[in-house]
Parts: structure tokens; sequence; C-alpha cells
């Protein structure tokens, strides 16, 4: 198996295993990796920031990108990239369906 030290985006892009490649991402760190290849969003509105990662020979990475409303002991608030299907094309569909409900049916009271 490869090393996993000394990742780069460059690397991870070129990896041709797609499993490994999903772990080197992990490790690597999604927002890391979004910065580093100049990926840039492909919907925004008031639930996060949808996401697509293009990755050869296999199908895209498409993630949320969310800010915790609740803050974390320090006061501050916490980031989180939620993978969800390729097919999602708003942000909002994208935390629905981590949900299991439709967009049109994710209408929450209080974001937690």
């Amino acid at each position: 198996m490869a090393s996993l030290t000394g990742l780069t985006a460059d690397r991870i892009s070129a990896e041709g295993n797609a499993e490994l490649r999903r772990v080197m991402l992990e490790i690597f760190g999604y927002d890391r990796y979004l910065a580093e290849t100049g990926a840039r969003p492909l919907h925004q509105d008031e639930t996060g920031v949808l996401w697509s990662i293009d990755l050869p020979g296999d199908e895209p990475v498409v993630m949320v990108e969310v800010v915790n409303s609740t803050p974390e002991p320090d006061g501050t608030h916490r980031t989180y990239y939620l993978r969800v299907p390729p097919s999602t094309r708003t942000a909002r569909a994208g935390v629905a369906w981590t949900f299991g409900v439709d967009e049109a049916d994710y209408r929450p009271q209080k974001q937690t």
C-alpha cells in the first residue's frame, strides 16, 4: 500500500485507485483540497455551500460545507463537509438529503 505521508492535492488527483483516493482525501482534508485545487462552489444558499471535486475515472465527490450553528465550548463554530450524491444541485438539497427528506420538505425551525 502506498504511504499516506507527504500527501499533496496533485498526488490525490493522480491516484488511480478510487478507494485509496477517498482515504487520501479524508486524511488530507476536504477544505484543504478544495483550496489547493482552486475549486469553485456549484451553489450557495443559507444552508451552506455545495462543492464538487472531479476525480479522473470516478464519480465526482460532491459535498455540502455547513457551519454548525451551536458554538463549540471556545465560542467558535465548527465547519463540516457532508458527502452527498453526485446528482445534488443545491446546498439545500444536499442538507435535506442528509436528513432523509426532499429539498421541498426541508424546513428547519432552528438549525443545531
